[in-house]
């Protein structure tokens, strides 16, 4: 473990980089893609503003969570624990190994539908390749090596769709008028639209996750700027430009087309006679790296989980830990074998982590507010203004969802 609060500001600063990477690849998976490329093809450019808006809830989200940990010392279960008891935290780490554990098993079989799709060789069996790659990496590499991965993986996706969307040419004058919200044809769908986008940069597994990868660093109370740089590099500027890019590209390819999208498979055999085979490949690689980098950290996020409720830390060297990778890659392989479009597992998993979002949303704004709590490092008025947002936000979806499933 480092300590780097001694080190020389600029060395602290670049170091910082790291922990807020891993939530960043969860949050730019396949269902924030497609949602975003979606609202860019239906609405055009007229949406850039709720992209953005969406980018910077996200932000504060996750900040709020890296300050939780980091004032309180332990991850989310450790600290609700001792705020509220052994029931809450139960509870609260059970919302989040359910949830997790499903999102895998979906995201496995998406990510061994994306690569059928890309190589040309649909099989099953992909998943077992990569349950075996996600255990070597995870069980036995640890944070470092997860981080490292997660780094890589997303600048190749942001990379990817900044080419795609240089292909594609967006009319930079609209784009302008983009950035000014229009509320006179704001209607129903237009707030579904909104709170899809929004839904897939706020979730319980990044907000939970986040409380535990800043304690990976050695981070303390003391450090509290470096989570700040950490969390706008990454959540602002890597995330933000991969949802950026994806947006004006289905505004400027999509939407004069008329073209309606339903999946990423559709969008990319849309890309290809519009903007070529180039286009088509960046497209692909970057929805490629988009799922993968969305499952791979998962897998550590219910080892943390599951090591603070147990009240220990877990690492690679615990076989413990190791364990409960195992189980985790284990839930997550029969996704591989699910034939067709899991929609209703989906549905089960959305309603799960919807329900679970406000609460700990709920959380963060209230040991934040709380002065016993957060002492001289209380909310700020726009912390709480982001917060009271996305709070919002996720009581909608979660009403939503589960309203979908009675």
């Amino acid at each position: 473990m480092e300590n780097i609060s001694t080190l020389p500001r600029f060395k602290r600063i670049i170091l910082s980089f790291g922990p807020a990477w891993l939530i960043s690849a969860v949050a730019a998976g396949p269902g924030t893609t497609l949602s975003v490329a979606k609202a860019g093809g239906t609405y055009g450019y007229g949406f850039l503003w709720v992209i953005l808006l969406s980018v910077l809830l996200a932000f504060v989200c996750q900040y709020m969570a890296a300050k939780t940990a980091l004032i309180g010392g332990k991850g989310i279960v450790g600290i609700v624990r001792d705020k509220w008891g052994k029931g809450l935290a139960s509870f609260v780490a059970l919302d989040a190994l359910i949830v997790i554990w499903l999102c895998n098993v979906v995201l496995l079989k998406v990510l061994v539908s994306i690569t059928g799709f890309i190589t040309g060789i649909n099989s099953p069996l992909w998943g077992i390749l990569f349950v075996t790659l996600f255990y070597g990496l995870v069980a036995h590499g640890g944070y470092k090596i997860i981080e490292m991965v997660c780094k890589v993986v997303v600048s190749l996706l942001v990379t990817c769709f900044i080419f795609t969307l240089f292909i594609a040419k967006p009319d930079f004058a609209a784009v302008l008028t983009g950035l000014i919200p229009d509320f006179s044809n704001f209607g129903q769908a237009e707030v579904l639209m909104m709170t899809a986008v929004m839904g897939g940069s706020i979730h319980v597994t990044i907000l939970s996750m986040q409380t535990y990868t800043v304690h990976e660093r050695g981070w303390t109370k003391k450090d509290l700027s470096l989570a700040l740089a950490d969390t706008a590099v990454s959540l602002l500027g890597a995330f933000g430009l991969y949802c950026t890019a994806i947006y004006l590209t289905g505004a400027s390819v999509l939407h004069p087309a008329g073209i309606k999208v339903t999946n990423l498979f559709e969008m990319a055999e849309a890309i290809k006679p519009l903007l070529g085979d180039y286009a088509y490949g960046f497209f692909c690689l970057g929805i490629w790296c988009a799922v993968f980098s969305t499952i791979m950290p998962t897998f550590i996020a219910a080892a943390y989980v599951v090591g603070d409720q147990m009240d220990r830390k877990f690492g690679p060297e615990d076989k413990a830990y190791r364990r409960i990778i195992l189980i985790g890659c284990l839930i997550a392989l029969p996704g591989s074998f699910l034939p067709g479009k899991p929609v209703s597992l989906l549905m089960l998993m959305l309603a799960l982590s919807f329900v679970g979002t406000p609460l700990f949303v709920g959380i963060f704004m209230k040991l934040l507010n709380d002065k016993s709590f957060a002492k001289e490092n209380k909310n700020s008025l726009f912390l709480n203004a982001g917060g009271a947002m996305a709070l919002a936000v996720t009581i909608f979806l979660g009403v939503k969802w589960v309203w979908k499933m009675i």
